[in-house]
């Protein structure tokens, strides 16, 4: 979609990506629609100190290496809550690195020989997933990811409110503009500091990682951090309601080497009446032209994140799992 046709649906495009289509604008003072009532965690987790410190500055260019992270010790919690998952009710820690926040929800232990899988979550605009006593992310992908050996990470935008748009924009109760966008890649360097730490504190497997967007964090992850990060971290994208051809008009790496393209593969899934259609076709065409795998699945009728795009995440990552 051209900028200009793209400033032109503003409001049902990038600055509407909510993570549910009935969500208000982050103003409003969103939250995750709760299903049910659960212990809003609120109490500091004292006892559970990984060892490691969650703001380090990470160096982006270390190379993972090959086998597993072998890292221990967790993260330290700066607070602790349950959510109802359809694996019963889940205990998650949330934890900080850097500028963002992180809830995680650990594997259940001794199902199936470490390493385990690393599964991230990218919010849409105003972080309703992410908010709330019930977080909508973590009940919907918790309960799969604790059964298959996977970490789950639901993480918050540095800003809180959007991945897409940079991190000095922290009044989230204006419409963001193709002018607010993350150029200089600030969030995706804050996602590999994530995804680092995480690899400290738990011995994770090094590829592929199971990234999941909604929205702008679909943005986020195709048009920003795969560009500059995807050779280091190979994954499974699977991607709602959003996406587009990188930023800056090039990947940062020789794509044309099988080797560095490893394991990713892209799932789109959005609806035929979405305002972003053509970004996110354009991205289709941009990586399979990249020989990239590349799957989608159009809902008729459905216009922007008018479906259940938190669940179509996990539903994708079910469907690759061997």
């Amino acid at each position: 979609m051209s900028r200009l046709v793209l400033a032109a649906v503003l409001v049902l495009g990038l600055s509407a990506c909510s993570d549910d289509p009935d969500e208000v604008p982050p103003d409003a003072g969103a939250t995750a629609d709760s299903g049910t009532a659960t212990d809003a965690g609120t109490d500091v987790d004292a006892g559970t100190d990984a060892g490691s410190d969650a703001g380090t500055q990470v160096d982006a260019g270390t190379d993972a290496g090959s086998g597993s992270s072998q890292g221990s010790g967790k993260l330290p919690c700066i607070s602790t809550g349950s959510v109802k998952t359809d694996a019963g009710t889940l205990p998650f820690c949330e934890a900080q690195v850097g500028e963002a926040r992180v809830k995680i929800i650990e594997p259940q232990a001794g199902i199936v020989a470490a390493p385990m899988k690393l599964a991230i979550y990218l919010h849409g605009d105003g972080a309703a997933a992410y908010n709330g006593s019930n977080p909508r992310a973590l009940f919907t992908h918790g309960g799969w990811t604790y059964g298959h050996n996977t970490l789950y990470v639901a993480a918050l935008a540095p800003n809180k409110c959007a991945w897409w748009t940079n991190p000095g924009r922290t009044d989230c109760t204006t419409e963001g503009t193709d002018a607010d966008r993350d150029l200089e890649g600030k969030n995706a360097a804050t996602l590999v500091e994530i995804i680092e730490a995480l690899r400290r504190g738990w011995n994770i497997q090094d590829g592929p990682i199971y990234f999941g967007g909604s929205s702008g964090g679909s943005i986020q992850l195709t048009a920003s951090f795969l560009p500059r990060y995807g050779d280091r971290y190979p994954g499974v994208y699977a991607l709602s309601c959003g996406g587009e051809k990188p930023w800056s008009g090039k990947m940062d790496w020789d794509t044309t080497q099988a080797s560095l393209r490893g394991d990713t593969k892209f799932y789109f899934t959005y609806g035929d009446l979405d305002p972003l259609l053509l970004d996110i076709r354009d991205a289709e065409s941009y990586f399979t032209g990249l020989q990239f795998p590349v799957n989608d699945k159009v809902i008729a009728g459905a216009a922007h994140c008018a479906f259940d795009q938190v669940g179509r995440v996990s539903e994708v990552w079910n469907e690759v799992t061997p």
